[in-house]
């Protein structure tokens, strides 16, 4: 198997973890602070890490000590902000908006993919977006367009763009890893960064709201959040935008909704509709139109190349 097409499985597999992120936390979002959730995550993340990257560590030292100030900018936009935005606007805001907001990440990613390192805009590249973006629509209004006409946006939705915004910078800038780190070395060091800049904000949560209730299915839910959101799902989008770049790998990410909706039906009992299969088909096709090569007649796929 070679690097692009392990590139592509990478990313499949994370979104596929990071859609059982919603499904936790529509479970516990209330019953636990958001950036203690978020802080208690990566603390099991950096737990499970941690055995990986320490063999490495001799060789992976200087290189964190040259480039701890980028290191520092990810563990911010990819550890603290992130998820604890996501968290945050799950309290105040619909599933709908959610899921509407949440799939905007691969469009920044294209549009700043441009502005930063002059990728073009191809029309089959533009083509396949618009074809997701419709299957994203028709997923999440359940074929019915008025209700999103009538939608009203709150202030959750604001915090939801930013955590969308966090995730393009993530994957745009994960492409600058400095050369010679280890993916566990580097991952490592990120968690640690992240970690401490959520200790301010989680010590002001502690002072200021509700204890969190440790029932089994908030531990639960954290354990997945850590182990699988987190620790797994990150290595492998790392591995992704190494193979692949961000914007590929961004529109493998509009997959999402779709995964989202089967896990809430295997998890939760939700009904799968016809608007859902609807909508998973046109982003499956979006994603292939934006991904297969050029020369549709010899259906030669990227990693073919």
């Amino acid at each position: 198997m070679n690097a692009r097409l392990q590139g592509f499985i990478a990313a499949l597999a994370a979104t596929v973890l990071w859609a059982g992120n919603f499904v936790v936390a529509r479970g516990i979002a209330h019953e636990i602070p958001p950036i203690q959730l978020n802080f208690w995550r990566w603390v099991l993340a950096l737990c499970c890490i941690l055995p990986l990257a320490l063999p490495k560590l001799r060789a992976d030292l200087p290189i964190i000590r040259r480039h701890w100030p980028y290191l520092t900018a990810m563990g911010l936009v990819g550890v603290a902000a992130l998820n604890s935005l996501i968290y945050k606007a799950g309290q105040t805001t619909e599933s709908l908006n959610m899921a509407l907001l949440v799939p905007t990440a691969p469009v920044m990613i294209i549009i700043l993919s441009r502005v930063i390192y002059g990728e073009p805009l191809t029309r089959r590249r533009l083509a396949g977006v618009v074809v997701v973006l419709l299957g994203v629509v028709e997923l999440v209004s359940r074929g019915d367009w008025q209700h999103i006409a009538a939608m009203q946006f709150r202030p959750g939705d604001l915090w939801a763009l930013a955590g969308a915004a966090c995730f393009a910078l993530y994957s745009l800038f994960i492409r600058k890893r400095p050369a010679g780190i280890s993916i566990e070395g580097f991952n490592a060091a990120m968690f640690a960064l992240g970690i401490v800049l959520m200790l301010p904000p989680v010590a002001w949560e502690m002072a200021v709201l509700p204890r969190p209730v440790w029932s089994s299915h908030v531990v639960l839910g954290v354990l997945y959040a850590g182990i699988g959101c987190s620790f797994a799902a990150y290595t492998l989008w790392t591995k992704a935008i190494a193979s692949i770049g961000p914007v590929l790998a961004g529109i493998v990410y509009y997959s999402l909704p779709l995964f989202t909706a089967i896990e809430s039906l295997l998890l939760l009992g939700e009904r799968i509709a016809l608007s859902h299969l609807i909508g998973g088909a046109l982003i499956v096709s979006g994603i292939m139109l934006a991904t297969l090569d050029t020369r549709f007649l010899t259906f030669r796929l990227p990693w073919k190349r």
